[in-house]
């Protein structure tokens, strides 16, 4: 029964992990999604990928919505310091690495760096 139960949770929780974006045809829904989407460092969805995912149909202008929010938390997102992002074990997916060829190096510091402080 236990074993169940734990399943149940962990297909429910993988399910509401899943995004399938905005219900709206709005742009600017899209826009604060892909915005959104960047804030946490999730890696920019192609239009098949978001399409997939999507209640509604992708079109160009949606897409291009959504890739101008993405980029602009995208830019935010990669403001941070990544020593601190690596030193409180977050998850880093790679979006900074063209805008600034450092990140990840910091990034690996500060992840290296957790267990030291520890002595």
């Amino acid at each position: 029964m236990r074993v169940l139960i734990t399943s149940l949770t962990l297909l429910l929780l993988v399910a509401c992990a899943q995004s399938s974006g905005p219900a709206s045809n709005k742009p600017s829904d899209w826009r604060q999604y892909g915005k959104e989407e960047a804030l946490v460092g999730y890696v920019k969805q192609t239009t098949q990928e978001l399409a997939a995912a999507a209640t509604v149909s992708v079109t160009n202008e949606i897409y291009s919505a959504y890739s101008d929010g993405y980029e602009q938390g995208r830019a935010e997102y990669c403001m941070q310091d990544p020593k601190i992002l690596g030193k409180k074990g977050e998850l880093y997916r790679g979006i900074c690495d063209e805008l600034r060829p450092t990140f990840r190096t910091w990034y690996n510091n500060g992840k290296a760096s957790r267990g030291r402080s520890l002595y």
